[in-house]
């Protein structure tokens, strides 16, 4: 009976060790991207972002386009709600790479306005 306890309890945890593997790859390939952005392509989403987007109200959308990199990208301004008494937008990046066949990025972040006018991205 021990010896059978034994070799069940081993294959239990062999199998949590896989699924936990498997987990971690799979949170990995979430976080793989397909458009590499260079410092002027980041710049750009910010001015966007700042010029475009925050303070506006929801469903407005703005584009960007580096002619450098060939990168470009849509911003849509989702939603708009108070977090802890703080403006909070959540933002829709959507980002495409210069390089042919390559597929978009996708993104869904939230950021909220601190006391110092600056805006974070947020949990």
């Amino acid at each position: 009976m021990r010896l059978l306890f034994s070799l069940v309890l081993s294959f239990v945890l062999v199998g949590a060790t896989l699924q936990t593997a498997e987990a971690q790859r799979m949170f990995a390939r979430q976080w793989e991207t397909n458009v590499s952005l260079g410092q002027d392509d980041i710049d750009m989403i910010r001015a966007t972002l700042n010029q475009k987007i925050h303070g506006r109200q929801a469903g407005t959308s703005a584009t960007w386009s580096n002619p450098a990199s060939g990168n470009s990208g849509t911003l849509t301004l989702v939603r708009v709600f108070e977090r802890r008494g703080q403006r909070c937008e959540q933002i829709d990046y959507q980002i495409r790479s210069s390089r042919p066949g390559r597929p978009s990025d996708r993104y869904d972040l939230t950021s909220c306005l601190q006391p110092n006018g600056a805006w974070m991205l947020s949990y």
